[in-house]
């Protein structure tokens, strides 16, 4: 549709030149119909798709007919989000000259709309604001690097506002009602302490279990709130994330209550919800995904929130894949996995910095690349001396052997009760018969545990043997060249 738009510019230039009412009527019922198919796209881009709009019209009229419809139609969107496209198109081609507005004026009140929305955009970190409470105390909120645990609900309103009175009945309703772990901050923006104190006392008395709920003003207008919150009017209210990030702008009671009903309470990682899904994800895979394919996995989901500036989508969606993960087992899983904790976990401490994210996702990761690292590809295995049975050249003997003295072996660790283990050792059974030359080490961790519990201990402290079977690889010199193996290639659910 881009193409089909763009070549219409192109084409048309010289029948647009005089841009009369009958052109301009069809352009704009073109240009409105593609703005309404990529209306649910991410405002990255649609920023993209008006440059190529508004760049590949090669006459100046209809250039500047063009930049000024996509303009007023961002502007005018009731779309959340959709201020930014209207920033980056006055950003990039008004401010530069690079196309002119009708006049001075629509300049003039172009340039007043940017600034006063372009500090408080979604995915921005929230400005700080440096308050007083109703006992003259300081209060700064969204100080940097200052760490917070809750959601954050800013209400901007005046006394002398009707809708505003509205708009503190139905926050009063919903915030009492939801019992929403959030901090309320109701903000004041008139003058009159007489009058704010009334306010307050008819309005804004909330009273649920989960909210905090702090009342302020700016007594002295130092704080800037205007221009940083785009403060033209109230009411106007504002959702900020546990980390700072603006989530929701210029919405209404309604829609807070839809964010909140999504956001507000903890996150269960791992849920059947969420395992469902990735389930569905990784089917086209089949029972073995490679490690590229898991990686594949991991940048979509990364690309298709973090583009969208949605880190707490983001951290739902890269927490549950953790977790699908970790339970997992296979050779592609785990190799997946080590990518995802070390580029989008520990690659990314700036997202990670809830409470709720250091206990439930960031210790979790923690424990898992530890165990990953056991053992390493690479290494040699641990100088610890295992009774197994040796499976080489259609014979089955069992020794005590140093692991580390193995080579050219492949070391199966399994467990009774197993099906996976059952089907690996079976899967061990049909290459050594095919194949004389093919060497197994195979040791049961039950009768270790029974027979020499020291010994296990460091067996578990120095191998990943938390997923059973645990298949390893062995070269001629004894190193590690493979981890996480399955014979039979049926990976799964550990």
């Amino acid at each position: 549709m881009t193409v089909s738009v763009a070549a219409m510019l192109a084409a048309q230039t010289e029948t647009y030149a005089q841009l009369d009412t009958a052109v301009t009527s069809v352009l704009g019922a073109r240009l409105d119909e593609y703005m309404r198919i990529i209306e649910t796209e991410p405002a990255g881009v649609k920023c993209e798709e008006a440059d190529f709009l508004i760049g590949s019209c090669t006459d100046s009229l209809v250039r500047q007919y063009t930049a000024i419809r996509l303009y007023s139609h961002f502007t005018g969107s009731r779309l959340m989000g959709d201020e930014t496209v209207a920033v980056h198109i006055f950003d990039t081609w008004f401010a530069p000259g690079k196309v002119r507005m009708q006049s001075d004026i629509d300049f003039m009140n172009a340039k007043i709309f940017v600034e006063f929305n372009r500090q408080s955009l979604i995915g921005m970190k929230a400005p700080e604001l440096a308050l007083e409470n109703m006992d003259g105390t300081n209060v700064v909120l969204f100080r940097e690097n200052s760490l917070n645990t809750r959601l954050s609900v800013l209400f901007f309103y005046d006394s002398g506002c009707p809708s505003c009175k509205m708009e503190s009945i139905m926050l009063r309703n919903i915030l009492g009602e939801g019992e929403y772990p959030v901090d309320f901050y109701a903000i004041y923006t008139g003058q009159s302490r007489d009058e704010w104190e009334k306010f307050v006392d008819g309005y804004l008395q909330i009273s649920g279990s989960g909210v905090r709920t702090t009342h302020l003003y700016d007594p002295g207008m130092k704080s800037g709130f205007q221009m940083k919150y785009g403060i033209l009017q109230t009411p106007d209210i504002f959702l900020v994330s546990r980390d700072g990030t603006i989530l929701g702008r210029k919405l209404d009671a309604i829609a807070l209550k839809q964010m909140l009903d999504l956001l507000a309470r903890p996150h269960t990682y791992g849920s059947e919800e969420s395992s469902a899904l990735y389930d569905n994800v990784f089917r086209q895979y089949g029972t073995s995904p490679a490690c590229d394919e898991v990686k594949a996995v991991c940048d979509s989901m990364a690309m298709k929130t973090l583009a969208k500036k949605d880190t707490l989508i983001f951290k739902q969606m890269a927490g549950d894949l953790l977790y699908w993960l970790g339970a997992r087992r296979g050779e592609g899983i785990k190799c997946g996995l080590s990518y995802l904790i070390d580029k989008y976990i520990h690659g990314m401490p700036g997202i990670w910095t809830g409470h709720e994210d250091s206990l439930k996702v960031t210790a979790y990761s923690d424990i898992l690349s530890d165990l990953l690292g056991k053992a390493a590809t690479g290494s040699r295995l641990p100088r610890i001396k295992v009774t197994g049975t040796m499976k080489s050249g259609g014979k089955e003997r069992v020794r005590e052997i140093r692991l580390d003295r193995l080579k050219n072996t492949t070391v199966i660790f399994h467990t009774e009760g197993c099906s996976f283990c059952e089907a690996e050792l079976a899967a061990a059974d049909s290459i050594s018969a095919a194949d004389p030359k093919a060497r197994f080490f195979i040791a049961d961790i039950d009768r270790i545990l029974d027979s020499d519990p020291d010994t296990a201990c460091m067996l578990f402290d120095t191998m990943d043997l938390s997923v059973m079977p645990y298949v390893t690889v062995l070269d001629r010199k004894g190193r590690v060249i493979r981890k996480y193996v399955s014979l039979d290639g049926q990976d799964g659910k550990s």
